[in-house]
This record gives C-alpha cells, structure tokens and sequence, in this order.
C-alpha cells in the first residue's frame, strides 16, 4: 500500500516546525517537516539562550510567554511521549531587569501588562539588588558604547535605582533536546521528518499551493504548506511569490552569545537572568558558566547576512559583550579563549512574528520568531493550528481572526496581533 501523502508540509524543523507538527497531527493532520540540516533542532534553536520570561509591553506577548511557561514547568506531562533521550529541564530561578534612576516610567507599561495578565513581580531598590548579587557595580554606563568609543567603560552620570524581579521566570537546559521532544511526540501521532532536504521550489496550482520540489527533482504534494524555516524564512516567502504581498519583512541577523565561568556571588546569591539595557546585555546562568548575549543597542549595527554564507567564528562583539557585562559585575573574569555559540536570529521589523496565512491559498506562516519566540514554543503549534483549521472551516481569519483560549491564565488572544497585515508595533529594545 502506497504511503498516505501528507496533509501538510511544514518547512523546517527546529522548535516551531516541531511544535507546529505536534499540534497538527493531534488534530488528526497528517505533517511531513522538511529540513535542511541533519536534525531537528539543529540551526536557530540550538543556539538560543531559551529565557522564559514574561516581561513584555503587549498583552498578547505576556499572556502567550506566561501561559507556555505553565507548560514548560510540567514538560514531560506536557509532551506526552517517552523520549530516550530524556526530556529538556526548566528551572525556574526568576529574572531581574535592572532600570537606572529616573528611568521607571519607561517602564510603566510592562508594569501595566504584568498586572493585567496576573504575572507576579517584586519592585527592588538598588540596596535589593545588591544584596541579591553582592559586588554589583551600580554606576550608570549607558547608554551603551561600542568599545572604540574613548569613555568606554567609564561610568556615565547616574546610578542604577533599582530593578523589576520576575520570580516566575527561568530557562530551558536545552533547547536541542526540547525540539527533540516535540519531534518524538509528533512521531507518535503519525508525524514524519526528512532531514538533508533543500527545497528549490514552492509549487503551485493557480491561486492556491499544492506541494514543494526538492533539490533532488521529487515533487512532494499537500495542499498546505507551513513556512517555518527560521533564518530562511524571507527565501521561502520568495520561492512562493507572497514576498512583495507582506507587509512585515524578516532578515537573518547573526548573534553572539558568551560563555564565561560565573562569579561566585552570581551563583550563590541571585542565580537568575539579569537584562541590563543600561549596559546593553542580557545574562543568564547555565550550570557553573555565565551566558553573555547582547540587548542590540543602538550603537551596535544589526549584522544581517545571507543564512547560507556567514562568519561562524567568535569576533570583537564576543569580548564587548563580556566586556559589557564586567562594567556591571566586577569580579567577572575574562577568559583568554573565546566559549559560546554563534547563530542567525530570523528578525521582523518590530521584532514580533508573523503567525498568519498568506495571500497564496494554503500557505502559511510561521516567521520573524527572533531568540525570543522559544519561549512560546510548546504553543505556537496550536496557534497556527486555530488559523489553519478556520481556514479549513471556510473562515477568513483576516475578516474573522482566529483566537486561541490560555486556560493557565484565564484568557483568549486574538490572533490578530501577529498578522503579516499589522501596524509595526513599538518595542523597547529586544524585551519587546
């Protein structure tokens, strides 16, 4: 008997595509993930820092980012399926962004969403954040400095007043192995991978898609396909001709993030991710180590690239951010030999994704996910899913958006939010 063609190709397989997958095939949709790399989980999501965190201007971002964590907390029950691999750990250890004097009402509308959403938090004074990490310099530096710059390094006028504790809020252990997870668990339901696979063209029939080619020659069938090919997302969009029909874009920026040994205090004090916008970083622990990413300010110029052809090797930006981090922990060490991961980052204008469909019948998006949308992982799935199947109900989720009920937080979103059709909406730097 002739294997049963896919109901849906889902184009790439790291943490979206494997949780679109895992959704899909619990309703009963055949899936089949085409992807690139040799593994699922093996580009963009293996180099994310994986913070789960819910400090957002939106309530949407919020609502989404506190329900996944709900989920994340009860991983293994949440998949549902033996992985022999084992399943990824999410430890809760809170997280702290610091807000330099004269600075809180900036961040009045974070606070406005938290209570809104129910997100508990902590307002600290700086003597709270010196106790929470002892031999914490609390002078100003910001706004940040590229290292050329004469003052770098220097203090600037002002101090740091105090800071916003999220106490509901951690990291994933790996990444790598939570897409794994959801691949296993969509496996169980039916679910297929093919991996090594490059797609050369995006087919269609008239005004509606009916399957991709392959670089090899096959042509593979299915009246849906789902872009989720992170960094390659722009590519993708193009094979299909929607490109110019969107009016969000996404490009591939290519981060860094540091590894260095974690001062003893970070340890055996606050243990928890720090955002410092006023020294242009984020960090969080892992184990014994430090993870040192940056915040994009301003003065660093977005390194956009072609997802096909860029420097893997640590640079200057690896010893900045480390850099960066000392003026704020003192008694940081600079390692001679640069430790870390270097990845591509699928970015859209306002750094928000487009979960939406598309003009082309039957393909639809999953794209501009950053670093920040790993977070959202074990629901992003089922928010395509609801635009999806109200298409397949004949529903136009650009006249009726679909919605997607958070039953951990008590609310539905409007799936709106993350229409390719949107206003570019106002972020703060990569906290959204």
């Amino acid at each position: 008997m002739a294997a049963r063609q896919p109901d849906a190709i889902i184009v790439g397989a790291g943490v979206i595509g494997c949780s679109i997958a895992w959704a899909l095939a619990r309703r009963g949709i055949k899936t089949l993930n085409l992807d690139a790399l040799p593994a699922a989980g093996y580009g963009s999501t293996s180099h994310s820092s994986a913070i789960i965190r819910p400090f957002y201007s939106h309530i949407t971002s919020c609502a989404l980012a506190h329900e996944a964590r709900f989920l994340w907390q009860r991983w293994p029950e949440t998949v549902g399926t033996e992985d022999e691999r084992g399943f990824a750990r999410y430890t809760e250890c809170g997280g702290l962004i610091l807000i330099r004097e004269g600075e809180e009402d900036a961040y009045s509308l974070n606070l406005s969403v938290l209570d809104e959403v129910g997100v508990d938090y902590e307002l600290f004074d700086s003597a709270q954040v010196a106790e929470l990490y002892p031999g914490t310099c609390l002078d100003a530096f910001g706004p940040p400095r590229p290292m050329a710059d004469e003052n770098f390094g220097q203090p600037s006028d002002g101090r740091i007043g105090g800071g916003i504790f999220l106490p509901q809020a951690g990291y994933v252990s790996d990444p790598q192995l939570a897409t794994h997870n959801l691949q296993v668990a969509a496996e169980a339901l039916g679910a297929e991978f093919r991996f090594s696979a490059r797609i050369v063209s995006i087919e269609r029939d008239g005004q509606a898609v009916h399957g991709v080619r392959l670089d090899n020659g096959e042509t593979l069938r299915a009246p849906i396909v789902v872009n989720a090919a992170g960094p390659h997302s722009r590519q993708i969009n193009e094979l299909a001709g929607v490109a110019d029909s969107l009016k969000i874009t996404t490009q591939p920026h290519r981060h860094e993030v540091a590894y260095v040994t974690a001062p003893a205090a970070y340890i055996d004090h606050g243990n928890g991710f720090v955002v410092d916008l006023d020294a242009g970083v984020y960090q969080r622990p892992d184990g014994k180590d430090l993870l040192i990413g940056s915040a994009d300010p301003d003065c660093d110029p977005p390194d956009i690239v072609d997802p096909d052809d860029y420097n893997s090797e640590f640079t200057e930006q690896w010893t900045l951010q480390v850099y960066r981090a000392a003026q704020r922990f003192p008694m940081l060490g600079i390692e001679n030999t640069a430790r870390g991961t270097v990845g591509l980052y699928d970015v859209s204008d306002d750094w928000i994704p487009m979960y939406d469909k598309t003009d082309l019948e039957g393909f639809y998006l999953a794209i501009g996910t950053s670093g920040n949308q790993f977070k959202n992982a074990p629901l992003v799935g089922d928010l395509l899913a609801e635009i999806i199947m109200a298409a397949a109900k004949g529903r136009d989720h650009d006249e009726t958006p679909a919605r997607l009920e958070l039953p951990h937080v008590g609310r539905s979103v409007d799936l709106s939010f993350y229409s390719r059709n949107r206003k570019l909406q106002k972020t703060r730097s990569v906290l959204a």
